[in-house]
Order: C-alpha cells, then structure tokens, then sequence
C-alpha cells in the first residue's frame, strides 16, 4: 500500500486544539481490517490488525497495534507512542489502563454521526457498531460524544501539501481515463476497459479510488452502473468514471465517448447541453457560495434545454478529499441536505458533474475536480471540449 506524507502531527495538534475547546478528554480511533480511514490518515501507514489511536487532549498520543505491525507504525513516524500487543486480552487492558489515566470518567470522542439520517456525515461515521459495544462494556462511567466536528474542521480546508497530492492523484487519473478510452471497440467488454485502466493507475502506484464505471449502451443511462461482461458495440454511449487514490488522496473524474464517427442527434444534445451545464457550474464555484446554488446553475440549464428533472438525477457534485465522497458541502438541490446550504470555503475540493440520461438509450456525465481558492476556483482535471468519437 502507498504510504502518507508526514502531515499528522499538525493534525494531532489540531485535534487536541478542539478537544481543549470543547472539554473533550480524548479522541478515540478503534477499528481492525482497514475498516477506518481515520487511521491511515493519522498514522501514515495502514494496519489491518485491531488497533487503537488514543489523542487526550493534553499530552502524547498513542497507538496500540499488534506486534507484527508495530514495526510498520514506527517507520511511518506519524505518532511516537507506539504499544505493541501479543494477545486480544493484552489489546484490551493496555487500552484501558491508557484511557484510564487520562481520566476515570472521561469523555470519549468516538468517530459516528448523531444525526446520520437527518444530516448525513457517512465519511465521519466509520466506527463499527460492535467496537462501540465493546467499548461501552469496557468504559461504563465513560461519556461518548461524535467526532463529527473535529474531522470536519481536519478534513474540509485541505493544507497545500494534500492539495499537491490530489493534483497527482487526478493527474494519474487522467493519464488512466486516456488509457481506457485507446481500448474501447467494439466486442470489448466493459470490465476489460475497467482492468486497463486499473493496471495503468497500479503501475504508478496508485489503486482505484472507488470500483471503476465503463457503461455502455443502454447502461450508461444508470449513473451507478456495475461494470459488466456487456461487449461494447458500434452506436454506444460510452460513460468511464473513475478515480485514483494516490497516498490517501482520492480524484474523481467522468468522461462520454461515442463509439462511431456520427452521432445520433439526441446524442450530440445530450452531450452538449451536460457541457454547457458543467461550465456554468464550474464558473460559478467561489468562496462564500451556498453549494445549492451551483447545482442550481447547472439544473437550470438543463432543464431549459428540455429535458426532465428524473433525466438529470443526482446532485450537481460533492466534497472529495480522503474518502472519494468526502467531509463537505454537497452541491445538490436545496432542502434535500442541510449539507446542500454549506459555503464553499477556500482550499475545499469539489466534483463538478452534471448529467443527462436517458432510460433505453444512454447516458451522458462530464465530471471535473475543482479547488475552490481565495478568489474563485481552479480546474484540477479539464474534460475534453467536444464529445469524442472513436
């Protein structure tokens, strides 16, 4: 796995900055088999046994992790406290000594959303239902609270060192797409297009950041399509959405093609009209807009065009950073999400990604990076500006 710059400790730093402020004792990470991204995140390096992460809010933090992966954590020289264990029983009583003499009541910072269904927050809820029983048997006199805020205020603003990384990481993303698109043809199956451009991104040590989309046909009018055995064919629409994960960070890009040198009509529109929208929406992206009102841009366009609110289905974009759908504002139609009247802030990075689809015909998406700067915005990924015809 790629490993992570060293940027952890000014985010020790930070957290510890809120826990003082809210009179949080510690920030507890517990999670096993790669289940929590938080922890590849703190620790630069990413463990698969069951480990701990304990940040009080005054003094040293430390890991508890296996002893087979002790020396891993050492090397990445993110957190200097490492505990190694043999046994689950040792695991357990050296965390709660741990917890226990930062406080005999502490309270807990636990990484889950209160209000999931109502306000969202899927990237922050990441602790497992089971280890959030087992660690309330473990602290009865302990008070657990959500991460929620804290992650927002280290996962939002990016630094611009990890900016640096998501412009590699779209870069290889883009050098992947080209890829993909040089082994369309027809009686090539989409899952064949997928697996080039997953080996391009592995042999520049970076993975997918999510599982590869080739739909075509009458597929690409399904915004989530699963990759499939379906052979492409002469007269596709062809959508490829993908991104690479490049130490920890993530890009999210979406290119159409047309398979044939003339395209029907309806989709040269289609394309067209998703161009326009996309455009107007990326020139409306700058700090202090409301997310809603740049899906609204794009909306707006499309549906002067014509075509129907269930053509354009989803929302307008969303925040990316260390989960491909990241901690953010979601640019999509306002009073579906609280998240959808967040500001744009500088140094936040957003997808912009309109599209159009058409049940039994096909589909169209054209999906950009996007740096919201001090003053306006900056394209990490440019889309080509006409649709391609191979």
């Amino acid at each position: 796995m790629c490993g992570v710059p060293n940027m952890s400790n000014s985010k020790i730093i930070k957290a510890q900055e809120y826990l003082k402020k809210h009179d949080i004792d510690l920030w507890l990470i517990v999670t096993a088999e790669g289940k929590d991204i938080h922890s590849p995140f703190l620790l630069g390096t990413r463990c698969y046994g069951r480990h701990a992460i304990i940040i009080p809010k005054e003094g040293e933090a430390t890991v508890i992790c296996t002893l087979m992966e002790a020396p891993m954590v050492q090397k990445a020289k993110q957190i200097e406290k490492v505990v190694a264990y043999k046994k689950s029983e040792e695991f357990t009583e050296k965390l709660k000594d741990m917890v226990y003499e930062i406080s005999k009541k502490p309270v807990i910072a636990l990484n889950y959303v209160e209000n999931l269904y109502t306000e969202g927050g899927e990237a922050v809820n990441t602790i497992t239902h089971g280890d959030y029983l087992a660690l309330k048997d473990l602290f009865p006199d302990a008070t657990f609270v959500s991460a929620q805020k804290l992650l927002e205020n280290l996962r939002m603003i990016k630094t611009m060192e990890e900016v640096k990384l998501h412009e590699k990481a779209v870069k290889i993303a883009l050098e992947a797409m080209k890829k993909a698109i040089e082994t369309i043809k027809p009686g090539v199956t989409e899952v064949e297009v997928a697996a080039e451009a997953e080996y391009f991104m592995r042999k520049r040590g970076a993975t997918p950041s999510f599982p590869i989309i080739v739909a075509s046909g009458p597929n690409s009018a399904d915004p989530h399509h699963q990759t499939g055995e379906r052979k492409i064919q002469e007269g596709d629409l062809v959508v490829i959405d993908l991104g690479a994960e490049y130490k920890l960070r993530t890009s999210d890009i979406t290119w159409t093609v047309y398979v044939g040198e003339h395209p029907p009509e309806l989709f040269q529109r289609m394309f067209n009209v998703a161009l326009e929208a996309q455009r107007a929406a990326i020139r409306s992206v700058k700090p202090g807009v409301e997310a809603w009102k740049i899906d609204k841009v794009a909306r707006d366009i499309i549906l002067k065009h014509g075509f129907k609110e269930e053509d354009f289905p989803h929302s307008t974009g969303h925040p990316i950073g260390i989960d491909v759908h990241d901690i953010g504002p979601l640019l999509g139609e306002k009073g579906k999400s609280k998240k959808a009247e967040m500001k744009l802030l500088p140094g936040m990075i957003v997808t912009i990604e309109p599209g159009i689809y058409i049940q039994g015909k096909g589909g169209v998406r054209i999906e950009d990076d996007v740096l919201v700067t001090e003053k306006g915005h900056k394209v990490l990924s440019k889309t080509p500006d006409r649709l391609i015809c191979i």
